[in-house]
Formats: C-alpha cells, structure tokens, sequence
C-alpha cells in the first residue's frame, strides 16, 4: 500500500486516539451500560432523554476499547485452551439458558430479572468484552459449539446474543425464552427507532475503531440479516420488518418442544418467568422495565453528533494542514526561484552569478 493510501487512514487513527485521551480524561466512573434503575418507564421524557444520551457516551468509550483492562493478541493459529480463559473453578458453568427474542423485544428488561435470579448473561455490555472469542469464531478458528464451551468456562450460563433457534432444538438440557411485543407494529415502531446504530457502525469514526471493525458482523447479523429474514437491505422497511418478525416467532416456537420454551412478554412480570424457570417470586422486587424510547433517542442522538462532531473535526484539521503546508511552500519558494541569468534555481548561498 502507498503513502498516499495509508496517510488518510493513519490520519484517522490519530484523530481517534486524541478522542479516546479527551474522553478518558472526564469519565471518572465506569462503564456500566445496564441500566441503573429497575423502572425507567417512571422517568420523565427529558430525563430519561438525558439518561439515553449519557449511555451514548459510555457505549462510545467501549467502542473505543476505553474499559478494556489489556488488549488481546489475537493470533489465527492459536490453541484452543489459549482461547479459554476460564474463570475461577466455582463459577465455571453451561449454557443453560437462550434469550431468543428479536431486538427492542424486551430483551435487556428480561436480563436484569435474570440477573436478580442469579443467572450470568451474555448481552450488549458482554459483546464488547468477547470481543477475542468473537474474533476467533468469525474466522473459524473455534465453531459455535466450542464457543459456547468457553462462554459457560468463563462464568456465564444464559445468552442472548450468540445462539439461534436450531442450535436451542438440538439440545434438551437447554431452555430458552422468547421475548415479544404487543404487536408487530409496536416491535417495528421501537426497531426503527434503534436501527440507525448498525449504519452508524459503518461510518467515521466508529468503522475505523478495532473493537467495532471485530463486531462488525455479529451487528450486521443481529440487526440487518435476522430481522428481515436474509434481505440485509430491506433492513429499514416496516412491511418486511413486520412479516419476519411473525414468521420468526412462528419459526421458534415450532422448532423448539412447548416444555423448553417460554413465550414472553416482559408486562406480565415475574410470575411465568419464575415459574417457568422453577425459582421462586422475588420478595418486593418490581420487574425491571427499562430501555424506554426517549433514553433510546437519547442515545442515538449522542452517537449521531459525535458522528458530525468527528466530520467536522476532520475537515477543521485537513484545512490546518492546508494552511500549514501553504505557509511551508511559500517559506520555501524563494530557494527554488530560477534565476534569470542562468535559468537555474538559486539555494543558499550561491547566487546563479560566475565568480571570478
């Protein structure tokens, strides 16, 4: 690759790193993207806006591998029990548990009820983490069953973003439950909402961050491919939106035995989930509701401006370096005036003049 090819890129990368230091430099706590309060459906429309936005930028400092504790060296040739890194002998465990829900169908309410019941999910915060095992699944260096190994090596015993359906039907020790709406049309009007975050991974900065280019995708997958039944570009049309989500729950309730799968809406709490699972009613615990639409807008309009704030960062910096580089030529010019007399330049001390 030439000079010229790699200077954009690299000019990227440092834009990037300088994003990373400013943003560092003012998030004094850390990265928690699951919500804090159980019932976000309380909260008034600006401050859950505010809320939303406020994930935006933690979700930004994730991306940006801010939280990672040590970069993983990831190597194609590399032995499956280096792969591991199982957690303490008393936490290592199965996958026990599969959410099968479509996104914006309830799915991060459903894993902090888990969470209050002991279990250790695998969701949108654990994404980033795995993001090694991802790596090593999307280029076959491990298949789905190893990877699913290693989740349950690693402490966790439900998932909600790694399994489908058939691989849930080819295996009686696990249940899984599927989250839906009220309706195809309350499903399509929040996934519309949401969407946007796939294509904004495509875009500057984010498509130039590693931790995004490793999950690029499993997003892709998630939200283009699965939820319009393989037609990626359809991903924005409520009509085809609308049909795949009926005939994918009809698919996953057919696949998979009525005694394993828990059909859910998360409105009706924690009796049929308990019940279901076979653990008792927690005492005075409401069932979580978060992720409510104004903390969601809230978030993509932060992710939105750091979009335009990157643009426009780096049409500032390119026209600096215009000018820097003009008053550098124009510095310059007089040693390459060709001198009248010899039609050669003049430089330094020589005058284009014979000396005697």
């Amino acid at each position: 690759m030439t000079a010229a090819c790699t200077c954009p890129r690299r000019l990227h990368l440092v834009c990037l790193q300088l994003l990373a230091v400013l943003l560092a430099a003012t998030a004094p706590y850390p990265c928690v993207a699951r919500p804090e309060i159980m019932q976000e459906q309380l909260l008034s429309t600006p401050w859950a806006f505010g809320k939303g936005a406020y994930v935006g930028y933690q979700t930004l400092l994730s991306l940006l591998g801010y939280y990672e504790e040590e970069e993983t060296i990831r190597y194609d040739d590399v032995a499956y029990e280096d792969i591991v890194h199982p957690a303490a002998p008393e936490e290592r465990t199965t996958i026990q548990l599969v959410g099968l829900g479509l996104a914006r169908t309830g799915s991060t309410s459903l894993v902090m009820a888990l969470e209050q019941l002991g279990y250790s999910a695998v969701h949108d915060d654990e994404q980033v983490e795995l993001g090694d095992l991802y790596y090593y699944w999307e280029e076959d260096v491990i298949d789905g069953d190893q990877f699913h190994d290693i989740l349950g090596q690693r402490g966790y015993n439900a998932t909600f973003k790694t399994a489908d359906y058939k691989w849930v039907a080819k295996r009686p020790h696990v249940k899984a439950i599927l989250t839906m709406r009220d309706s195809p049309e309350s499903y399509v009007q929040s996934y519309l909402t949401a969407a946007p975050f796939v294509e904004m991974m495509h875009m500057f900065p984010f498509r130039y961050m590693p931790t995004v280019q490793g999950l690029q995708e499993s997003f892709d997958a998630e939200w283009k491919v699965e939820t319009t039944g393989g037609r990626p570009e359809e991903y924005l049309n409520p009509d085809v939106l609308g049909e795949t989500y009926v005939d994918y729950n009809q698919a996953v309730q057919t696949a998979i035995p009525a005694e394993r799968l828990l059909t859910f809406n998360v409105k009706e709490g924690w009796a049929p989930l308990c019940d279901f699972l076979g653990v008792p009613i927690p005492a005075d615990l409401p069932f979580p509701h978060v992720h409510t639409q104004a903390k969601l807008q809230g978030e993509m309009f932060f992710l939105h401006a750091v979009i335009w704030i990157s643009r426009i960062a780096l049409v500032l910096l390119g026209v600096a370096h215009v000018k820097i580089l003009a008053k550098l030529l124009d510095a310059l010019s007089p040693l390459f005036v060709k001198n009248p007399r010899t039609s050669s330049p003049t430089c330094g001390n020589f005058s284009g003049v014979k000396r005697s």
